[in-house]
């Protein structure tokens, strides 16, 4: 794998697929969606590169919906996992809906890291998907009913093993070693990532680092080439797996923002 100092010196991170040289000007953090050291990765890795603007794969619907629900559907888990065993929190599906309650690391982590430096963050998802699926959020996903049928599923390891495992699905497909389970998009998700690239295309034209947050499946090539990064495949951009900061000094986030 090289060196701290080669991974993390001028440059760093994973070259474009096609071996083209990266270029200064964008840079892509692929994360696992739930990770539990997510914020604290994305903060060693913003500190690492200094952006001069921030993006995320979210929308501003979503900010606001996640804000102002967030207290509401924390009060219902609760009541919901109260029904449960002790051991319920621990099954690995049960884990990622408790994920899903809190703001989204990435968000928490761009928000923080540029209000602390006083750049700019921008939200770039259409909020079509969650204008659909968050007002469902609570009334299917957070009762007792719900989680008593996610402890029966099988699973294995914790959610800690899951964001190790895909990251190592992530590596795998940046290494061409196969698409590992992603299908070609549909037509909505096709459109939704045309749109990110669309609006990172025209950041990154207006700015001078510009560093995106963003789920891997959309940073990594897919069989269909509709992927964010393959949109984006001329502007040069540089892809860093999340999990590539635990090489990077600890740093100092503002954990009291962290919540």
């Amino acid at each position: 794998m090289g060196s701290t100092k080669d991974r993390f010196g001028e440059g760093g991170g994973t070259p474009p697929p096609d071996g083209s040289s990266p270029s200064e000007g964008l840079f892509l953090l692929a994360t696992v969606h739930g990770d539990p050291a997510g914020y604290r990765r994305a903060w060693r890795l913003l500190e690492h590169l200094r952006p001069s603007i921030i993006t995320v794969e979210i929308s501003p619907f979503s900010v606001r919906y996640r804000e102002r629900k967030m207290n509401f559907w924390r009060k219902r888990l609760l009541r919901a996992l109260k029904e449960l065993p002790p051991h319920a929190r621990e099954h690995l599906a049960v884990a990622r809906v408790m994920a899903q309650v809190e703001l989204p690391f990435e968000y928490r982590a761009a928000r923080d890291w540029g209000s602390t430096y006083r750049i700019p963050v921008k939200f770039l998802d259409s909020g079509e998907e969650a204008r659909r699926h968050l007002p469902r959020f609570a009334a299917e996903l957070l009762t007792s009913g719900n989680l008593a049928r996610l402890l029966e599923t099988p699973a294995t390891g914790n959610l800690e093993d899951y964001v190790k495992g895909e990251f190592l699905r992530a590596r795998r497909a940046l290494a061409r070693k196969g698409f590992w389970g992603l299908s070609s998009m549909d037509a909505e998700q096709a459109r939704r990532e045309r749109l990110m690239a669309r609006r990172l295309r025209q950041l990154t034209g207006e700015n001078g680092r510009v560093v995106h947050l963003g789920g891997w499946e959309h940073l990594i090539p897919r069989p269909d080439g509709h992927s964010l990064l393959q949109l984006l495949r001329d502007l040069n951009p540089r892809v860093f797996l999340l999990d590539e900061a635990d090489k990077l000094p600890i740093g100092k986030p503002p954990f009291k923002f962290a919540q």
